[in-house]
């Protein structure tokens, strides 16, 4: 029903603004992207604005030196896209979480804690990412997938299925990615511009972390520690962390990865990863965060030992109650 509301949405009016979370990553920004070509196809006046930039390696990607950057917006739009976003809080054009009205909001997602908070809602917790639901909308307006549009939803499939290596890659996932290989992209060159553009500072701050890791006494909870004095030592930002959390995730015999970021003095951004026992989405709600069952997030207030203290301990009981569940599986 959600699908047909955008659909009619789309088709009833003339001017969109599309937004998507802070700290906007592949999928968001490829969707931003991939819709505001598809509108613009069917003649539509479009305007893609975020509050924070296009992350380095990603500004490759057509249509990007176009969005622009706000704090806040104003009402000459019929309706308001957000995309990729479970939560009007981590919307940066809704000031302190407060939605603008009008316009309607039209909120399109794949994240499984989603809090349905637009005017019209279509999540669809079991898509690869968003921009495979965008996809499916070009398919349904009848659009014709051009270059630009498929490297767009190209590069969402690509980096929210980590290089197509995650669970959530599929035969359905690889059969549009052929597709849109198909028009003519270039999937050597897209790749080399999202995982092959590292700065020395990133690679250098890297190093730090690597050398920083920790791992809980059983070795399943291995996580990493990001604060302000990192940046300045590196000369970094909060782009170049961007996959980090990957590395302690790889680590043998471990079961769930934490990221440990600094956001402001006593304000921790937390992204947690699991190997495939926990449902990281159990640890990220204790703490009023969401996402998907093997990648969430959330926010904590408190001092770094504080936080740290708080979310290894949720950590380590969702880990005893997988043992214990398991352990009572096999008895009976």
């Amino acid at each position: 029903m959600g699908f047909e509301k955008v659909i009619k949405c789309i088709k009833e009016n003339k001017r969109f603004l599309i937004t998507t979370h802070i700290n906007p990553e592949g999928d968001a920004i490829g969707s931003e992207i991939a819709l505001a070509l598809i509108l613009k196809k069917l003649g539509k006046s479009v305007v893609i604005c975020n509050t924070d930039p296009v992350p380095r390696n990603l500004q490759f990607l057509p249509y990007s030196k176009k969005i622009k950057q706000a704090k806040e917006i104003n009402n000459r739009f019929d309706a308001m896209f957000v995309l990729d976003c479970g939560s009007k809080d981590r919307v940066g054009l809704f000031k302190n979480g407060a939605m603008p009205s009008p316009p309607p909001i039209v909120n399109i997602d794949h994240h499984i804690t989603n809090e349905k908070f637009g005017y019209i809602n279509y999540i669809d917790a079991k898509a690869t990412a968003t921009g495979d639901i965008i996809y499916r909308l070009a398919k349904a307006l009848k659009i014709k997938i051009d270059k630009d549009i498929a490297t767009a939803i190209y590069t969402t499939l690509l980096t929210e299925t980590g290089s197509f290596r995650y669970s959530n890659t599929n035969s359905g996932i690889l059969r549009i990615s052929a597709e849109l290989i198909d028009t003519g992209l270039n999937p050597w060159r897209i790749g080399q511009q999202i995982y092959e553009t590292n700065t020395f500072q990133r690679l250098k701050l890297l190093g730090t972390l690597l050398d920083e890791m920790e791992i809980d006494s059983t070795g399943k909870i291995a996580w990493v520690i990001i604060t302000s004095a990192h940046y300045a030592a590196t000369n970094t930002t909060v782009e170049d962390v961007e996959d980090f959390i990957n590395f302690p995730r790889s680590i043998k015999g471990v079961e769930t990865a934490i990221l440990f970021r600094e956001s402001e003095e006593d304000l921790y951004k937390i992204s947690f990863r699991s190997r495939g026992t926990i449902d990281v989405t159990r640890l990220a709600l204790k703490f009023g965060g969401g996402g998907h069952k093997y990648a969430a997030g959330c926010t904590v207030k408190g001092s770094l030992n504080e936080v740290k203290k708080k979310v290894l301990q949720a950590a380590v009981d969702e880990m005893e109650r997988i043992v214990s569940k398991k352990q009572k599986a096999v008895v009976v």
